[in-house]
């Protein structure tokens, strides 16, 4: 049986919470050898880890673009029938 999904939007900030509070959960499994529990926190945390470094592997990307960019509006060579 396939399991239904959900499109959920959450800010980077809040991916941060939910790393967070999944830390605690696993240690708590861990702590009360909860060891399925555990593991369970454990593998939705490393998505979260994940999908965090994928938005800020994204911001950066975007970053280095918007600088060249910028960089390639203000080249010399930008605009040859410009007399600046």
């Amino acid at each position: 049986m396939n399991e239904s999904t959900a499109l959920i939007k959450l800010t980077k900030s809040e991916i941060e919470w939910a790393i967070i509070a999944l830390v605690y959960s696993q240690q708590s499994a861990e702590h009360f050898c909860q060891w399925d529990d555990a593991k369970m926190y454990e593998r939705i945390r490393k998505d979260f880890v994940k999908i965090k470094d994928d938005i800020i592997k994204g911001e950066n990307d975007i970053e280095a673009r918007n600088k060249k960019e910028e960089t390639n509006r203000n080249s010399p060579t930008a605009c040859k029938s410009c007399d600046d």
